[in-house]
């Protein structure tokens, strides 16, 4: 790599950091806007019309629908009769192949079939999907990518499959590009965090309630499941929440708290729970469950009496952090600009999220525009996830998808099934994370199922993108669409190679697939594409 990038280079550079993949008209755009243009233009996502895309989403049900309506209309199935008595509705099926005509594996089938609670997690990630892939509103999309892995909550836990829907569209989305410290509130009171982590159980140990009422059952009917009912293993204090809190939301394990700073900080959220949590209810804080005592967080110390302003002024402690400064700006960093990011871009951006107060586009603006993004050394230093992958894909490509089962099969086949990462860390953003013998044969899989049309539910038209015969052509049109025309000469000669073979016989040969099919493949499946 030269000592600095071509502007063209610097343009596709910033795209693929700031969309989830670039397209011809992205590059007009920015061409013409200027990349500062563009940026700002991104970061307001409610001036930018995305009614194409809405209107996709409005054909799926289950988004609109609260949890308390979900619980009751997509209940957990059970054989013969479902939880109200009635018997269960016909099941929708999952075809037993995938999109490149293999065997699902049992686990994708099982998350994609049904009209169970599966469909409702099924549509939030087709919603997902078709938001990075179509959407005009890119940088916020991967905001909202970042923010869902940054705070995570496992799908499977419970009744999260039904307040995931809404921890998306109520506590995320409106909080992307916004202020962290309200991004922070509206986690620690989101039902789904809640419930994931355990809080909604936590009581006082002084309380003047020291167990929880049990009404009917989390799924909305029949009795209390026994490893949900305030038993003596879960009655009391419970950390979980006042851990991950520190060590994963805000201050980063090496952010100064300390055992005893976890279990005042417990203390303080006492009380924070779910109404009727069996009934898909909101976040209510019970005064009976609450430890009123005095506690002292981080220095700090919270009088006593103070209810749920104890919680309230945890979350302004941690949010005023420098720590918190230091470790949102370094993850932050460490998905715009590398894995290791250096140390000076690290605390310019802390710098700006204290001067600012937590102004996430404030933040963003320092990392994007600074010397460091720019920097010829971190170009594709990126790995994409498997989401990623297939986003940018479809997306150079103008493939049009349904974002149906086939399609999130492949990416659960190439190790990111969404919503369905257990530990509150959220997928690691590192290479070795997405890349192994596996995975990697996984991604071949994919490009090639792409390119020859054979991902059910997906479709492109490759012959309208290149319709020149000739092989240099062809090449040379797919390689600017999907590489922003920067390609090693080794992935140019393995093409060309291939496309020298089809010329002299190769496409007589079962199996062999037409040309233009073959270097769309080979150049979504080559070390270049695989990077952002």
């Amino acid at each position: 790599m030269d000592s600095a990038l071509t502007p063209d280079l610097a343009t596709w550079h910033f795209l693929s950091r700031t969309t989830f993949g670039p397209r011809p008209q992205d590059m007009e755009k920015a061409g013409q806007a200027g990349i500062i243009g563009f940026l700002e233009e991104q970061l307001h996502p409610d001036r930018i019309d995305d009614s194409e895309v809405d209107r996709r989403i409005a054909t799926l049900p289950t988004l609109s629908m609260s949890p308390a309506e979900l619980m009751e209309d997509f209940p957990a199935p059970k054989q013969g009769k479902n939880q109200q008595g009635k018997p269960n509705r016909p099941q929708a099926t999952t075809p037993s192949m995938d999109g490149a005509g293999k065997l699902m594996p049992p686990e994708t089938r099982q998350l994609m079939e049904g009209d169970g609670p599966r469909r409702v997690i099924m549509e939030l990630g087709r919603e997902q999907f078709w938001r990075a892939a179509y959407s005009k509103r890119q940088l916020q999309e991967v905001m909202v990518h970042f923010w869902m892995n940054q705070f995570n909550i496992y799908a499977e836990k419970g009744v999260d499959k039904w307040l995931l829907t809404s921890f998306e569209h109520d506590t995320i989305r409106p909080n992307a590009l916004g202020n962290f410290s309200q991004l922070l509130a509206a986690t620690a009171q989101s039902p789904a965090m809640l419930f994931y982590l355990d809080n909604w159980l936590s009581v006082g140990p002084n309380a003047a309630e020291n167990a929880l009422p049990a009404r009917r059952g989390p799924f909305g009917f029949g009795p209390e499941p026994a490893a949900m009912k305030p038993n003596a293993e879960r009655r009391g204090l419970n950390e979980n929440y006042g851990r991950e809190l520190m060590e994963l939301h805000t201050l980063g394990v090496d952010g100064g708290y300390t055992q005893q700073d976890v279990r005042e900080v417990a203390r303080c959220f006492t009380g924070w729970t779910i109404d009727h949590p069996q009934q898909g209810g909101g976040f209510i804080f019970r005064p009976r469950m609450h430890d009123y005592g005095e506690k002292v967080v981080l220095g700090h110390r919270i009088g006593s009496q103070e209810g749920i302003n104890d919680g309230i002024a945890v979350l302004r402690i941690l949010s005023a952090h420098p720590s918190t400064a230091h470790f949102i700006s370094l993850k932050l960093c460490r998905y715009f600009i590398s894995e290791n990011p250096p140390a000076s871009i690290v605390d310019s951006a802390a710098g700006t999220f204290t001067m600012t107060q937590g102004n996430i586009p404030s933040v963003l603006r320092t990392i994007l525009t600074s010397r460091e993004f720019n920097s010829p050394e971190v170009f594709r230093a990126k790995v994409k996830s498997p989401f990623e992958l297939a986003a940018s894909s479809l997306r150079a490509l103008d493939a049009d998808s349904d974002a149906g089962a086939p399609l999130m099969g492949m990416i659960m086949r190439m190790g990111q099934p969404l919503f369905q990462y257990q530990a509150p860390t959220g997928y690691p953003d590192r290479a070795t994370s997405w890349i192994n013998s596996g995975t990697l044969l996984a991604r071949m899989n994919f490009s090639m199922a792409l390119a020859a049309n054979r991902i059910r539910g997906t479709q492109l038209d490759l012959q309208a993108l290149t319709p020149s015969e000739d092989h240099q052509a062809i090449l040379d049109n797919l390689v600017q669409r999907t590489l922003g025309g920067a390609v090693s000469a080794e992935t140019k000669a393995a093409v060309m190679r291939s496309l020298d073979e089809i010329g002299n016989g190769g496409a007589g040969r079962p199996g062999a697939f037409p040309k233009t099919t073959l270097t769309a493949a080979l150049l979504l499946g080559s070390p270049e594409f695989q990077r952002r």
